[in-house]
């Protein structure tokens, strides 16, 4: 008959630490932009907007006040839109650019908001189902007034096919100027 002894010793180790995060993305300094853009000007209404170079330029879906219609050229989303409509205010605005390419409207968030050289201006978070799809889409607005006019741009994907990113679709939008 053979007797084993054993000692056991009981350390107490902190856990290891979380992973990090992965990287912010690094916000553009002021005044400068984090991507190569174009530019869309409408010299009759008096207003420009950018939008990432790359981009290609599309007729619009459908008639009506859209002005300018682009998308990326590998996935056709996201969709950069710039509507100019008559309505009372910011949500009535925000809906009729949405309603021009899809329905289920919802506006899911909406805030007030400014262009760089302090215009009032609103933001909204809008969800929609596009018309040529049956897909979910998500858009990031932003408009401003213009005279009677609501200059409105939205930035929008179908997350299947691309990332919803609002940092990027808010500095797009928010590259929105009237010209003096």
């Amino acid at each position: 008959r053979a007797v084993a002894t054993t000692t056991w010793v009981l350390e107490l180790v902190a856990p290891p630490a979380p992973p990090a995060p992965p990287p912010a993305e690094k916000p553009a300094e002021p005044g400068k932009l984090t991507f190569e853009a174009a530019e869309y000007t409408n010299a009759e209404l008096g207003f420009s907007v950018k939008y990432p170079k790359d981009w290609v330029k599309y007729p619009t879906v459908r008639g009506g006040p859209t002005v300018v219609y682009t998308a990326e050229a590998a996935a056709k989303v996201p969709v950069i839109g710039v509507n100019v409509e008559e309505a009372a205010d910011f949500t009535a605005a925000v809906t009729l650019a949405v309603d021009r390419f899809g329905s289920k409207i919802t506006v899911v968030s909406q805030k007030e908001s400014a262009l760089a050289d302090g215009t009032k201006a609103y933001t909204a978070v809008v969800t929609f189902t596009p018309d040529i799809a049956p897909l979910d889409a998500k858009c990031f607005a932003l408009g401003a007034q213009k005279g009677n006019k609501w200059i409105i741009v939205t930035v929008s994907t179908v997350e299947m096919l691309a990332p919803y990113k609002e940092a990027l679709f808010s500095e797009i939008v928010h590259t929105l100027q009237f010209k003096k």
